[in-house]
């Protein structure tokens, strides 16, 4: 996982970002390299320089204990209305951090935002039906197409999350869950 990797340079976590959340989000270099020092200003994350032979020397960064209960409250913060939609899932991508649970609130607050998107999106189509045929109708069912398709991976996944808590509970409980 990205915070919990151990001491890692700038460079070193743009790549295991590339390698493992680029799907979702890809920082930009330039924006790792400025957040980096914030981090470390706030008391998010601990830096140690490392000399090299032949090289530039280096700054190391990890996450200080501060940090990682920053996360878990950036992960339990619930947004209906986020600026950008790709926090729900990225937010559920760090739920490892957190819980199933905020896991499942933030896939309950995602099919809340999606349903409201694809109500407007319907909403568009009713009210463009009859017009003549264009690239914007083109566009809109392209809208339309991703929302459902969202929708039923929300529903998946949290049947998936669901299961596993299930299972979880039964196993602690000493029996077992078919």
């Amino acid at each position: 996982m990205l915070a919990s990797a151990g001491e890692r340079s700038g460079y070193e976590l743009a790549k295991r970002a590339e390698h493992t959340v680029a799907h979702l989000w890809t920082p930009s270099r330039s924006q790792i390299y400025k957040v980096l020092p914030r981090l470390v200003a706030s008391g998010f994350a601990r830096t140690r320089k490392v000399e090299q032979d032949r090289r530039p020397n280096k700054a190391l960064y990890d996450v200080t204990p501060a940090g990682l209960e920053a996360l878990r409250a950036w992960l339990e913060e619930v947004e209906e209305e986020p600026a950008d939609q790709v926090v729900f899932p990225l937010k559920v991508f760090l739920c490892d951090f957190a819980s199933p649970e905020t896991a499942l609130a933030q896939l309950a607050a995602y099919r809340r935002f999606l349903e409201r998107r694809l109500e407007a999106y319907e909403q568009l189509e009713t009210d463009t039906a009859g017009s003549p045929r264009g690239y914007p109708e083109h566009v809109l069912q392209h809208g339309l197409t991703r929302v459902r398709a969202t929708l039923a991976w929300v529903d998946e996944t949290t049947a998936a999350i669901e299961s596993d808590l299930a299972t979880a509970t039964s196993r602690r409980r000493g029996g077992s869950h078919t």
